[in-house]
């Protein structure tokens, strides 16, 4: 099968693969991003996805991470470690985009109410999103973190990992925004649902974007991550949390 960039349109989907991961980057400083989730499925707890703490009950993530029932951990760097930081939250409610489209990865997000409210510590808070209408300036800073693998066939990362990317203004769509880092670093299989934070003119990180899918070797320097445009989706992330 012939790869395109992901970012060129018309695109086949299946060319691409949704689920990401952290390529050439580095290990963040523990509990630094605590807004960070990561997300697993099952009586087997397996890890499937990353997501972002929005309000002390709700996460917000990608929707092809609808794997079944999920529990949240929060408060979390090395995830093969019990740390006191650690909260364990089962999801209450799943809550996927209703025009969320598997063929072509449309409406990528998905909310997760949890069975209570997490406990905000110095490990565990909220981050805010981009509002509707709102713009990041071209040269902002911008991050992406994960548990996932380290390159296109190596392991996952048992501790939080972090790159900086920028965002392409070549491709960025009103649903959609492409982001890469420089050579060859950039998220891959594994960090799906993570967030994409850029500081905003006042230097105050915001989520922008959530981690959608990328190409299938994270490694060739021509292929930028989607991600799904958090300020497109304002509207609906406010209805569905006040309902």
């Amino acid at each position: 099968i012939v790869l395109y960039p992901c970012f060129q349109i018309p695109l086949n989907p299946l060319q691409c693969t949704s689920g990401i991961k952290i390529i050439h980057g580095d290990e963040a400083k523990p509990h630094s991003r605590p807004y960070m989730a990561a997300l697993y499925v099952g009586e087997e707890k397996r890890f499937i996805c990353g997501g972002f703490l929005v309000k002390p009950r709700y996460i917000l993530t990608a929707a092809h991470c609808n794997l079944g029932r999920i529990t949240a951990h929060l408060g979390v760097h090395n995830r093969t470690k019990k740390e006191r930081t650690l909260q364990v939250i089962p999801v209450k409610e799943i809550i996927p985009h209703e025009q969320f489209n598997t063929r072509i990865n449309a409406n990528d997000i998905m909310l997760l109410k949890l069975q209570r409210k997490a406990r905000v510590t110095r490990a565990v808070n909220t981050i805010s999103i981009l509002k509707s209408g709102a713009s990041i300036r071209k040269d902002a800073p911008c991050f992406v973190a994960g548990w996932g693998h380290i390159g296109s066939r190596g392991p996952s990362s048992d501790v939080l990992r972090e790159v900086e990317v920028k965002i392409s203004q070549t491709c960025k769509t009103r649903t959609q925004i492409c982001a890469k880092g420089t050579g060859l670093k950039g998220a891959c299989h594994g960090d799906s649902g993570g967030p994409l934070v850029c500081l905003d003119r006042r230097h105050i990180p915001r989520a922008v974007g959530i981690l959608s899918y990328g190409a299938d070797n994270c490694e060739d320097p021509r292929f930028s991550n989607i991600y799904t445009n958090v300020s497109a989706y304002w509207d609906w992330i406010q209805k569905k949390i006040k309902s």
